[in-house]
C-alpha cells in the first residue's frame, strides 16, 4: 500500500506538470477544470479499489501472472495483443521495479487520466461555444462522468487504450502537425483491441472520403493510404483473435457471436445472441436501466445510461440532428462513424452487462463529442444569421454643424 501511495505522489507531480505544459501550447485547455478533474479521477480510483476488493477484477490476474512468470521469465514471452499486451507493459514496473499491485493501480490511473487530458483537447478546439443540458454546462459534464472515470482507472484495458484513443483522435484533429500522436495512439489501440484499431480505421477513413471540409486532398490521400496499409497488416491478427478464418469473414463478415457465448456465464450475463444486432446494440450503450440493473454499481450506473438516453434523444429526435450526422465536418464524421462501427463489433462480445459497463466507457464519449459538435454547429448557423441582420455600421462624415469654422 506505501508503495502504491508512493507511485500515486508521483504520477500527481507528473500530472500537473503535463497540465501546464499542455496548458502552455494549447491554450484552449482550463488548467483549473483539469486540475479539479484530476482529483475526480482519483477519488474514483480509490472507489475502484475498494470495488476490487470485494469483487473478482481480472487486473489481480494481470499482476499475479506478471509476478509468477506465468508466460516466462523473460520480458519478451509477455509482448503480445489483447491480455498478454497488458502484462507486458506491466512487467518491467513488477519486475524491474518491484511495483505492488496497489502501485500498479496508481500508474495504469495515471495514464488513464492522461487520456482526458488529450481528449479534452480534442473537444475544446472543435468545441467553442458553451452548451447547456438542464442548465449545466454539457462539456463539462461530459468529463466528470463517473463510469467514464471508474472504469479507466485500473491496471487493465480500459485505462491504457482510453490514452489511445485521446491520443488517436487529439491527433486526426491535425494531422499535419500531429502524426506521432496518431501513430503512437493507434498502436495502443491495436495491442489492447486489435479489432477496435480495425473499425476505426475504417470509419477515420470513411469519415474523411466523405468530408469536403477541413482536409486537404493531398492530406486525404496520405491518410487514407496509410490507413489501407495498416489495414492490411492487422486484419489477420483480428480474425485469428476472434476464432474465424479468412474465407469464412469474406463468406460471413465479423461474427464475434462464439465469444459472446462464452461470456454469458458470468453472474451478470444476458444471452445477446439471441437479440437482433439493433437490440445488441442497444443493451450494450444503454443498459441497464435500473430494472435490470445488476448490483449497486447497476444501479448508479443506470442514473449515467438515463443521461446517455437523453443525450441520444437531442440528436436523433431532430430532422437537423440526423442530417448533421452526414453533413457534419471530417471530426464529426469520423467520431459518429468510430462511435457506431465500435458498438456494433463490442455489443456482439458484451455477453454481460457488468462487461458492457466496463467497455462502453470507450466509446460513449465520441457520442458525446458527436452530440456537442451537432450543437457547436446550431449555435453557429444562429450567430451567422444574427451577423447577417445586423447593419453594418459605418463612420459618419460631421454635421455641417459641428465642422469648425476656418
Amino acid at each position: 500500500m506505501l508503495g502504491g501511495l508512493l507511485v500515486l505522489v508521483l504520477t500527481g507531480l507528473i500530472s500537473f506538470a503535463v497540465i501546464g505544459r499542455l496548458k502552455r501550447r494549447h491554450p484552449v485547455m482550463d488548467a483549473p477544470l483539469m486540475r479539479n478533474m484530476y482529483w475526480w479521477h482519483i477519488l474514483l480510483s480509490f472507489a475502484y479499489l475498494g470495488y476490487v476488493a470485494f469483487n473478482p477484477s481480472d487486473s489481480r490476474a494481470y499482476y499475479h501472472k506478471v509476478e509468477s512468470g506465468f508466460r516466462g521469465d523473460t520480458w519478451g514471452a509477455f509482448y503480445g495483443t489483447s491480455t498478454t499486451f497488458i502484462e507486458f507493459v506491466g512487467y518491467p514496473f513488477i519486475r524491474y521495479l518491484g511495483f505492488s499491485y496497489e502501485a500498479m493501480m496508481a500508474l495504469f490511473s495515471f495514464l488513464g487520466f492522461l487520456g482526458f487530458l488529450y481528449f479534452y483537447i480534442f473537444f475544446r478546439e472543435n468545441i467553442r461555444f458553451k452548451h447547456q443540458f438542464m442548465g449545466y454546462d454539457l462539456l463539462t459534464l461530459t468529463f466528470f462522468l463517473p463510469n467514464l472515470h471508474f472504469w479507466s482507472s485500473s491496471f487493465g484495458k480500459g485505462s491504457i487504450i482510453f490514452l489511445g484513443l485521446g491520443l488517436y483522435f487529439f491527433g486526426i484533429s491535425n494531422v499535419r502537425k500531429r502524426l506521432l500522436a496518431v501513430a503512437i495512439g493507434g498502436l495502443i489501440i491495436y495491442h489492447v483491441r486489435p479489432h477496435i484499431m480495425l473499425v476505426l480505421l475504417v470509419s477515420s477513413a470513411a469519415g474523411f472520403i466523405f468530408s469536403s471540409r477541413g482536409v486537404s486532398v493531398a492530406w486525404r490521400v496520405l491518410f487514407l493510404l496509410g490507413a489501407s496499409v495498416a489495414f492490411f497488416f492487422i486484419y489477420r491478427d483480428v480474425l485469428s483473435m476472434v476464432g474465424i478464418d479468412e474465407e469464412q469473414f469474406i463468406s460471413q463478415g465479423l461474427d464475434m457471436s462464439r465469444r459472446a457465448k462464452e461470456l454469458t456465464k458470468a453472474s451478470s450475463g444476458v444471452d445477446i445472441t439471441q437479440y437482433s444486432l439493433p437490440m445488441q446494440v442497444f443493451t450494450f450503450l444503454y443498459r441497464p436501466l435500473f430494472v435490470d440493473a445488476p448490483g449497486v454499481l447497476g444501479i448508479i450506473v443506470s442514473f449515467e445510461n438515463v443521461f446517455y438516453v437523453a443525450v441520444t434523444l437531442k440528436i436523433l429526435t431532430s430532422l437537423r440532428g440526423i442530417k448533421f450526422l452526414f453533413t457534419g465536418d471530417f471530426l464529426a464524421k469520423s467520431a459518429f462513424f468510430s462511435f457506431l462501427t465500435v458498438s456494433v463489433a463490442l455489443a456482439q462480445i458484451a455477453g454481460n452487462l457488468g462487461l458492457a459497463m466496463r467497455q462502453k466507457s470507450q466509446v460513449m464519449i465520441l457520442l458525446l463529442f458527436v452530440v456537442l459538435s451537432y450543437m457547436e454547429a446550431e449555435k453557429r448557423k444562429v450567430f451567422a444569421a444574427v451577423r447577417r441582420r445586423t447593419p453594418v455600421r459605418r463612420p459618419q462624415p460631421p454635421s455641417p454643424s459641428t465642422t469648425p469654422a476656418a
